[in-house]
């Protein structure tokens, strides 16, 4: 550092314009009422307004402790007095950034005491690290490099006043549920800057003592040569607070992408959601008009997407089966996030959120479901900053802002998902509450597996429109589309949403011109050219098809599929021949069926292709590609399982034609919802039977040597690893007890004496695999309760097969089991049910984790992934989804596995070396943050007796004297000065005067199962 001239040469240099730009860049952040109120800000005033609260506490009872202040105030009120020693200009406008936001943030938080002591804690900690600054005015007088050391801790102070703001500024409502997980996740932050003002207060002390020895007298060489020093120093601290900032923003936003990725596997939303939207995109690429009419003939929907008030918030639009609907809710929410990312109709930060319900997805088509992926989509769409700007500068005014909530909830439900309805509906609420404009955009709720889910996601997305219209009129907008039953139109009646407010009934006239331009797209492409049709052909075709469909869309769907499935010219013309389009969408399945069998021309091919259909139609769940494959290659009477010979070597979609498609990840599901219930009735198809067939093969699976032989060894584990023996072992692990339920709840009749020879068949192998079932397993399986002891067994299904008395006493044994085993508790439900079986899987799967990856060979030219798909670390719960979805590495796996087992995490997870795995109860989490981590836990340390040996109490209370042997019993005593109330709500905000009513009131909220 050198030896400057006098401080006039600073009054106009950089360094004032440093001061003066960071100041503008923090009045930026401000609304208008606060940017006035601060800007008259001043020290005196500062100190009045303090006193005047110190004074209200004294006479509540409820000291602070507020001379925690004074290191900060008075380093501030220093500050200020150097740069108007050094004759800077605009000191007020530049200090009013110091005593605006503390005048704020106390009269702020004052209602809340714990936001308060968290205040003066951190300006405790802050004020720790700065200097009294006019005891180096000799420092500031004579260095520019001084200056850069105020200008910088000026920097920093404004970095907290800026995080704090955003928090504080919000409602007091919405600050008070987000404040304690905020404040916790903002401690790196502030230790970052209490870092580097220590930093810049070392570097100011470093040259005080260097211009003591410049003054010293010391000669011309040496005082040359202490001169390079000083700026050497000054390079090194310059370097050091670079470093420092470089090096948090770094670790900032590693952090918060893992917090981030942390939450979304713990929402465990469907993936479906979002892979079902792109497949609609795809769907509407070749006619992007389509739909559009939506809008332009129904103001109510034009009004909801761009007005800035709209009419009504939340929407319900309905029309027939088959219309579309689908479609046009996909086409709305493109339509919407592409004006949001224009910011032509509606802001530039809006949100669109969405969910299709899907009869065949059995796991999320319920409320929990659409709440798990409203807030995944909210979770997602928080932006982890990757261009250098300070994670800490998107503290509010973004969903990132709302993480800290999501982890804290994430903590303390305990489970390793998502599961409790409640915890996802107060985060989803935070998060409409924290944004400006947010539109959600609900599909298919008619295809909600019961009236209650429905009925639950009706209320809760009204009630939550409501709430926000007090706000902000049009703030949060909800459209529910669907058909119109007597269930769906009963509740939204009871929301309020009628004709006259809010309900949109569409016309399927309206859906003409968009039937009329896809057929004709299809006509057109590729496919269609090949059969060279005129244009009066196509025109023909195209009126004919609009005409039969009665604005039904998927009728010109599945119309134009069956016409390019013809095999030539002639026969597609023959199709469309007067009288010749089948006359509704079940018929149009049956057509579609035929010209699929007549293409299928080997009568094995056809007998294959139908079996998979059925198998689509009667899973228990959505099969995976390799889950078929794994059904095809197993076969029952020769105990054998062999993809070499039997995998499908061909594409499914070119097997079984337009009736399915394969979405991303191997997922399997049929043209439309629809498709399950009209084929299921066609002369082609026999549901009972195929149900009979899918509980046999799974009984007959499990019953093979790999999983139930006493001898069984490694070598023989490894040779079946490599021929697929375990790819089938999730789907009927899982699902075998469900398809005997429904054996014996639909399939009575396939065992009759006059059935069909095919059915009869069907009956002797299911009789068979039951017997060497009850034989393999017959040592796990639950005893029969003896004849004469009382019994609550459900009988009304079993006794339907008493007639059959070679079956029935087997299958009364196996429902016996299936019954008492489905009535144990949580954690039984979620094991297999057979020990054998229990135990089999796990030594499977450890030696696949262990020693093959998706891309190891098997036999010829096959991977693993063939057989087992991508993700080969599975959870063991058989209630999870990963216990068939997986995970693709052993960490996530084990980390996804510890929070079902042991639900309850320290708060310092890994860091935490006494309790790395977490507890099995929250209450036993509890008692280890009081006892290893007692500055985590929010209930008041216990008073222990003060020593009598007084002068050993070394600790002493800065407010009224007392002294103590231990710190943590001096912070206990502290917190009484307190008051300890009131407590705030971390959901609601409501206020309480003892934590312990607070934390009962957030139970009721949260219901953490303890």
């Amino acid at each position: 550092m050198s030896n400057g001239p006098g401080p006039g040469s600073f009054r106009y240099g950089a360094e004032a314009g440093f001061f003066a730009k960071e100041a503008e860049n923090f009045k930026a952040t401000l609304n208008t009422k606060d940017a006035e109120d601060f800007e008259n800000s001043r020290l005196d005033l500062v100190r009045r307004e303090l006193f005047s609260l110190q004074t209200q506490q004294q006479a509540t009872k409820n000291l602070m402790n507020m001379k925690r202040l004074q290191r900060f105030l008075d380093g501030m009120a220093a500050l200020q007095q150097v740069l108007t020693e050094l004759e800077f200009q605009e000191v007020d406008s530049i200090m009013a950034c110091i005593w605006g936001p503390m005048r704020f943030f106390f009269k702020t938080t004052n209602i809340n005491e714990r936001a308060f002591d968290d205040i003066l804690d951190v300006y405790y900690r802050l004020g720790l690290n700065i200097p009294r600054f006019t005891d180096y005015m000799h420092v500031f007088q004579s260095s520019q490099n001084g200056i850069m050391c105020l200008v910088n801790t000026y920097k920093d102070v404004l970095k907290f006043h800026s995080t704090a703001y955003k928090l504080f500024s919000l409602r007091s409502q919405l600050w008070a549920k987000l404040h304690r997980a905020t404040w916790k996740d903002l401690n790196s932050t502030f230790d970052h800057i209490s870092s580097t003002l220590e930093l810049h207060t070392k570097c100011i002390q470093d040259h005080g003592s260097f211009l003591r020895r410049m003054d010293s007298g010391l000669d011309e060489v040496w005082r040359n040569d202490a001169n390079r020093d000083g700026y050497s120093e000054f390079g090194v601290y310059e370097k050091a607070y670079k470093e420092s900032q470089e090096g948090f923003i770094k670790n900032e936003k590693q952090r918060k992408t893992e917090q981030k990725s942390k939450i979304e596997t713990w929402i465990a939303a469907p993936v479906r959601n979002g892979i079902l939207h792109e497949s609609f995109q795809r769907k509407r690429s070749g006619c992007p008009e389509n739909g559009e009419w939506l809008w332009h003939q129904h103001d109510e929907v034009s009004n909801w997407m761009r007005e800035d008030i709209p009419g009504e918030s939340t929407i319900w639009i309905h029309g027939p089966r088959g219309m579309g609907k689908t479609i046009l809710a996909s086409h709305v929410i493109d339509r919407l996030e592409r004006f949001a990312k224009e910011g032509s109709e509606v802001p530039s930060d809006a949100q669109v959120c969405y969910f299709y319900f899907q009869e065949d997805d059995f796991e999320n088509c319920n409320y929990l479901g659409i709440l798990r992926a409203i807030l995944h989509q909210l979770v997602f769409s928080a932006e982890v900053s990757s261009d250098g700007v300070a994670p800490e500068q998107n503290i509010a005014n973004s969903n990132l802002a709302i993480l800290p909530l999501c982890e804290d909830k994430m903590t303390n439900s305990g489970g390793s998902t998502l599961t409790n309805p409640e915890v996802a509906q107060s985060l989803i609420e935070v998060f409409f509450e924290n944004t400006s404009r947010q539109y959600v955009v609900v599909d298919g709720l008619e295809e909600c597996r019961a009236t209650t889910e429905i009925t639950q996601t009706i209320n809760f997305f009204t009630k939550t429109v409501n709430a926000c219209e007090e706000l902000n009129q049009g703030q949060l907008r909800v459209m529910f589309m669907s058909q119109s039953n007597k269930d769906i139109r009963k509740c939204m009646e009871k929301n309020g949403l009628s004709p006259n407010s809010g309900e949109v009934e569409l016309d399927a006239k309206e859906n003409a011109e968009d039937i009329r331009r896809y057929v004709r797209r299809e006509l057109n492409s590729p496919n269609g050219e090949r059969f060279n049709l005129f244009e009066r052909e196509k025109q023909d075709i195209e009126d004919k098809i609009a005409f039969m469909s009665e604005g039904l869309f998927l009728y010109g769907h599945l119309a134009v599929e069956n016409l390019l499935e013809q095999p030539t010219k002639a026969a597609l013309l023959e199709k469309v021949k007067p009288g010749m389009l089948p006359k509704g969408i079940k018929d149009l399945y049956t057509e579609l069926l035929g010209t699929l069998k007549d293409r299928l021309t080997e009568k094995e091919t056809w007998e294959l292709g139908k079996q998979l259909l059925g198998w689509l139609i009667c899973a228990h769940r959505p099969l995976k590609l390799h889950e078929m494959d794994a059904i095809l290659s197993f076969n029952p009477d020769r105990e054998v399982v062999d993809f070499d010979l039997y995998k499908l070597r061909t594409g499914v979609t070119d097997l079984l034609g337009s009736l399915v498609q394969v979405l991303p990840g191997d997922n399997i599901r049929l043209i439309h919802s629809t498709a399950k219930k009209y084929l299921a009735e066609t002369d082609d198809f026999d549901a009972k039977s195929v149900q009979c067939d899918l509980a046999t093969r799974c009984l007959r699976y499990l019953s093979l040597r790999c999983f139930v032989a006493t001898d069984y060894n490694e070598a023989e584990r490894q040779e079946h690893i490599v021929h697929g023996y375990f790819s089938f072992q999730d789907y009927a692990m899982s699902q075998w007890y469900r398809h005997i339920i429904s054996v014996l709840e639909n399939c009575r009749s396939v065992f009759d004496t006059n059935t069909p020879h095919c059915q009869s068949q069907i009956a002797t192998s299911f009789q068979v695999a039951l017997e060497k079932f009850v034989s393999s397993h017959d040592k796990d399986l639950k005893p029969l309760p003896e004849p004469d002891v009382p019994s609550d067994l459900d009988r009304t299904y079993i006794d339907t097969f008493i007639d059959l008395h070679s079956t029935y006493p087997l299958l009364l044994r196996l429902w016996n089991h299936i019954y008492l085993h489905q009535k144990e508790s949580t954690e039984e439900r979620n094991r297999v049910g057979i020990a054998r079986l229990d135990d089999i899987l796990k030594s499977h799967r450890a030696v696949i984790e262990k020693e093959f990856k998706p891309d190891s060979k098997t036999v010829n030219n096959d991977k693993m992934e063939d057989y087992y798909g991508p993700n080969l670390f599975k959870c063991s719960r058989t209630l999870c989804k990963f216990f068939h979805h997986g995970f693709n590495n052993k960490k996530d796996r084990d980390s996804h596995q510890n929070r079902h087992d042991r639900p309850y995490p320290c708060p310092l997870e890994e860091k935490c070396g006494f309790a790395p795995v977490g507890f099995s109860s929250n209450k036993d989490r509890q008692r280890h943050v009081r006892n290893y981590h007692p500055d985590l836990s929010e209930a008041p340390s216990a008073f222990l007796q003060m020593s009598r040996r007084v002068e050993s109490a070394k600790f002493k209370c800065s407010i009224c004297e007392k002294s103590f042997t231990r710190n943590i019993n001096l912070k206990g005593h502290e917190r009484s000065h307190f008051g300890e109330r009131p407590y705030a709500c971390s959901h609601c905000g409501k206020a309480f005067a003892r934590l312990n009513d607070c934390r009962r009131h957030e139970r009721i909220h949260t219901r953490n199962r303890q």
